[in-house]
């Protein structure tokens, strides 16, 4: 293994909800701005922050529907499991002695209300949440925040997420990335350092 530090996205690379992200916004635009939207006008939402999300929708009350939001997500969350193959990854990865991170566009309260719950925290030793930073993804902050907090060296580290705007905030920072092509839905114009099948590829880097 030739990185000291593997930082990973949450939505759609360790846990796959989609659908449960999508749905309850869906239910949040029904609820506050009295319309239906198809579900594909909503997939912008997917890698960024509740509060862009709701802002892009033209939402003005950004912290109700956020609290609404996650109210909804929480209705549906018997659709959100965890990928595949994630747990025995992290747990080979620290037995390597690999150091764990998170940088995720979900806020403290949503990583609490929504991550926490699925018992993977314990593997990670650093969490970035939308709180933590000014800019958030695809901007570089987040990983540049990680990297400060370990004290990890940007050619150590790679950042595996689902998205280009994971992939911009990595080599923003300098560091490498690898598209989880397992959560991934639209591959095709992301440049990657690795494109990984699968958790287990990760072990293998």
């Amino acid at each position: 293994m030739k990185y000291t530090h593997i930082v990973f996205d949450v939505d759609g690379t360790l846990l796959d909800n989609e659908e449960a992200v999508l749905y309850s916004l869906q239910d949040v635009v029904r609820e506050t701005l009295f319309k239906d939207m198809p579900i594909d006008d909503l997939r912008f939402a997917l890698g960024i922050t509740s509060y862009d999300t709701l802002s892009k929708l033209g939402i003005r009350d950004l912290h109700s529907a956020s609290q609404l939001w996650q109210k909804f997500y929480l209705n549906h969350e018997k659709k959100v499991i965890v990928f595949d193959g994630i747990s025995k990854c992290l747990q080979q990865l620290l037995e390597q002695g690999t150091v764990l991170g998170i940088v995720t566009s979900k806020t403290a309260e949503e990583y609490e209300n929504e991550f926490v719950p699925l018992g993977l925290t314990h593997y990670f030793d650093i969490v970035v949440c939308a709180d933590d930073t000014k800019n958030h993804k695809p901007h570089s902050e987040p990983m540049v925040k990680f990297l400060a907090c370990a004290n990890a060296q940007a050619k150590s580290t790679l950042y595996i997420g689902d998205s280009e705007y994971d992939m911009r905030c990595a080599y923003g920072a300098g560091v490498d990335f690898a598209l989880a092509l397992w959560g991934c839905k639209k591959p095709d114009g992301i440049q990657a350092t690795y494109r990984l099948l699968t958790p287990y590829d990760v072990n293998r880097l």
